[in-house]
């Protein structure tokens, strides 16, 4: 039966899904290091597929502030890179280029968005790149589009951006080590299921 939606997977599909976080993950933490010029350690992060509508939770509650960094997936593929940070991850980015206090997002300016939006730009491009060699497809991503507001607020206008999305999506919880603090972050990847479809075509996976 063919696969219509993202409830229909098997287990080897998750199992398939989990590795593709896994090196991109990988490809993303080395990028990272790379821009702050540090030492950037990833445990193996926790990869769930998860009901769009859960993923707020998840991510600290509804009513969080956070900063997201959205980037379109195009090319042989379409979808979405939502990465969501909060107050520790922007106040060890910034301050690894200029001292800044960040005690909280409202002390965000506009020049530290546009490190943030770099950072999302950087450590997307190395994840769609590892995905790129690992199916031979052609993948681009769009200029990263940030915006700090709640987490309810951030989700809301990435559905909107994607309306044919799943209504599930893979959520990579990630846990970094930057220069010896400990830092949580959220990546979410969004495929419209044509897309994924294509990917499981290109890794030789059966749907």
């Amino acid at each position: 039966m063919a696969i219509e939606t993202l409830r229909q997977l098997q287990p080897y599909h998750l199992d398939v899904l989990t590795e593709i976080g896994n090196i991109g993950s990988g490809n993303a933490a080395t990028a990272l290091a790379s821009m702050m010029n540090t030492t950037v350690e990833i445990a193996i992060p926790n990869i769930t597929l998860v009901d769009y509508e859960e993923v707020a939770a998840l991510l600290g509650g509804s009513d969080a502030t956070a900063i997201g960094i959205s980037l379109d997936i195009t090319g042989d593929i379409s979808g979405m890179i939502l990465h969501v940070l909060h107050t520790d991850f922007a106040d060890k980015l910034i301050n690894t280029f200029y001292p800044a206090q960040i005690s909280t997002l409202n002390d965000i300016q506009e020049m530290d968005m546009s490190v943030i939006s770099e950072m999302g730009n950087i450590t997307s491009a190395a994840y769609v790149n590892a995905l790129a060699k690992l199916t031979g497809l052609f993948i681009n991503i769009s200029p990263p589009d940030s915006q700090r507001d709640t987490i309810r607020q951030i989700l809301d206008d990435s559905a909107a951006a994607m309306p044919e999305m799943s209504r599930q999506v893979l959520f990579i919880d990630e846990k970094l080590i930057i220069g010896g603090s400990k830092i949580n972050c959220g990546l979410i990847l969004m495929l419209e299921m044509e897309s994924l479809k294509i990917l499981f075509d290109h890794l030789g996976v059966s749907y």
